[in-house]
């Protein structure tokens, strides 16, 4: 006991700490996805003010800039959210897919509503599509060359890890659990598909900076945006409560 405080009340009063922190990260996340609800819905920046807070929903079509280029399948889009994933062991020693990197952004498009089409201007923060699983590539084979050159030149990807290039004593348990294998998926938004779009009207008045882009209604992309930090904010408030419990005994 130090200073009359208990080992499990100092043990409580730690855990009290890791879960507010989980809580303020996981907040973050379910705030951010709130704004699916919290902005105006529109179809026109008729009446719209700088910063206003707006959703749109419409028909993506391709704006002044170019298409961007998918770096697994080659194929053209408006707006693209990419990841590489390996295949590991978790904590639980149980085999799970572990992104290792990802990126998302998109280039000036636009969306065509009922009533008019409305710039996005900027790079989107959020992408939520539908994925698309273009390769799965086991350690044992060389994935394809679009994706070879990929790896080659993504500095952020390493080319060979542990998992790919096990010791030799554990490869025989590497390969009958897959470990090493590489996912690499694409969401994409292609000219003529539904999309919506959460954001800010921009100082100019003349179109939108892009929070979220979806491919689905406000309620599934809230659900597809908020479950992993809706998990995160059951397991904080659980934390905090049981290091209050532990502290207050």
């Amino acid at each position: 006991m130090v200073f009359g405080i208990s080992g499990s009340q100092l043990f409580g009063g730690g855990l009290a700490v890791v879960g507010t922190v989980v809580l303020a990260f996981s907040g973050r996340y379910v705030w951010r996805a709130t704004s699916i609800y919290r902005a105006d819905h529109i179809s026109t920046l008729n009446e719209t003010s700088s910063g206003e807070l707006v959703r749109i929903s419409g028909t993506a079509q391709q704006g002044d800039a170019d298409l961007l280029t998918a770096p697994f399948s080659g194929n053209g889009c408006l707006t693209l959210r990419y990841a590489v994933e390996e295949r590991r062991l978790s904590p639980y020693l149980l085999p799970w897919f572990v992104t290792i990197h990802e990126l998302a952004g998109s280039d000036a498009f636009r969306v065509r509503t009922p009533e008019t089409a409305v710039d996005i201007v900027e790079p989107a923060h959020t992408v939520t599509l539908k994925r698309t699983i273009v390769a799965t590539v086991p350690s044992s084979d060389e994935p394809p060359e679009r994706i070879a050159r990929f790896e080659q030149n993504a500095a952020a990807v390493p080319v060979a890890t542990h998992w790919r290039s096990p010791p030799s004593l554990f490869r025989p348990i590497t390969r009958v659990l897959s470990l090493g294998t590489r996912r690499y998926s694409e969401q994409r938004v292609i000219p003529g598909d539904d999309v919506t779009i959460v954001g800010r009207i921009t100082e100019a008045g003349d179109g939108i900076d892009p929070l979220v882009v979806s491919d689905r209604p406000a309620g599934w992309t809230f659900l597809r945006m908020a479950k992993i930090s809706l998990i995160g904010l059951c397991i904080g408030i659980f934390v905090v409560l049981l290091g209050l419990v532990l502290v207050l005994l």
